[in-house]
């Protein structure tokens, strides 16, 4: 029988799984895998505008064993004294206490599970960036931990990137629980990783050596200078100009939405040199060599840190233009066009092959 609390909201929450932790009094359900790693110092000015408003980024990597916890959907994680554990159940631009659980009326039937499950979902699981660099980051600290696990909770409706990139960390289609709207699950024991907020030194190795060996990756010759076109929001509104200017530098166009995975990585080992408005395809800058150059275009409107990290760790010679905002977008200024001065560029570009 299902108890009538566990079909109600949570009452109240943790904002952090480490609080549940504390006051289970059980240290043997923490395993601490990675310290806190803190954000590098800047070595160019600019750079500064790429860490405001960012304070509450942090890069905790632990793995949690809740007893007997609940998930709900693809949103929310309720421990057994039923809270929700709001930092491995974000909903973005929200608080604690905005979480969309607390506005439920009564929670789906629950369905119950002997088996050990750990929990791979994520807010952004669709975007390659946040899936490549964060979501497969959650796998290797379940690795860490070496406990046997028998299914994992990953979002529904898959992308073919996520499903070879899971084979390829060894977690099979047959062991993947894809969560409905309406799914309630407790596990005898839910394995939680924390969430991986920021590129660093330990994601960034694990995924790299990952897929580079399992998609047995060779240089792909003509294409050590790539442009990465968009075609969707965050367009460089002048590009016909820009890319002029480029292919006098001997770049290549790619538009990374219409090639399959290993040949983004491919393109990206072979690359000396990237140009690229802001975007998820830069998640492949992992798979530089380093010392290759990198030429991240902004609107001034968006500007997000994450490549200036990835290349730090990866240790690329990162450069940065920020350009006009274009289109604003009513909805999010992620979505903002840009257009980029083509004479900033090819001072960048002549400072960089001199």
């Amino acid at each position: 029988m299902t108890g009538s609390s566990e079909l109600m909201p949570p009452a109240g929450f943790y904002e952090s799984t480490l609080d549940w932790i504390k006051q289970s009094q059980n240290e043997r359900l923490l395993y601490s895998i990675y310290p806190e790693i803190p954000i590098p110092t800047v070595r160019k000015q600019e750079e500064l505008q790429l860490l405001v408003d960012k304070s509450r980024f942090s890069n905790k990597a632990f793995v949690a064993i809740v007893p007997y916890g609940r998930v709900l959907g693809e949103r929310a994680v309720i421990s057994p004294d039923h809270k929700l554990l709001w930092d491995v159940s974000v909903e973005w631009a929200k608080m604690p206490p905005e979480h969309s659980v607390f506005q439920e009326h009564k929670l789906p039937p629950l369905i119950r599970t002997d088996k050990t499950v750990a929990l791979l979902t994520h807010p952004a699981a669709k975007n390659y960036y946040h899936w490549l660099l964060e979501a497969i980051a959650r796998v290797h600290l379940l690795q860490m931990t070496h406990i046997p696990i028998d299914k994992y909770i990953v979002n529904h409706n898959w992308l073919p990137f996520q499903l070879h990139t899971l084979a390829a960390c060894g977690i099979p289609a047959e062991k993947i629980i894809q969560p409905y709207e309406l799914f309630h699950l407790q596990a005898r024991k839910l394995i939680v990783p924390s969430y991986v907020n920021l590129p660093n030194s330990w994601s960034c190795t694990y995924v790299r050596n990952v897929l580079l060996p399992h998609m047995a990756i060779r240089d792909e010759p003509g294409y050590e200078r790539i442009y990465i076109r968009r075609n969707s929001y965050r367009r460089i509104m002048n590009e016909h100009a820009l890319f002029g200017l480029l292919e006098k530098y001997g770049f290549q166009s790619v538009e990374l939405e219409s090639l399959p995975l290993d040949r983004q990585i491919r393109l990206f080992h072979s690359a000396k040199m990237v140009v690229a408005p802001h975007g998820a395809g830069l998640a492949n800058l992992v798979f530089c060599k380093p010392d290759t150059k990198v030429i991240e275009l902004f609107s001034p409107s968006f500007m997000e840190p994450h490549y200036w990290l990835l290349s730090r760790v990866m240790q690329l010679d990162y450069n940065m233009i920020i350009g006009h905002q274009e289109n604003p977008h009513h909805y999010w200024s992620g979505f903002d066009d840009m257009s980029i001065d083509p004479h900033r560029l090819e001072e960048v570009l002549s400072c960089l092959l001199s």
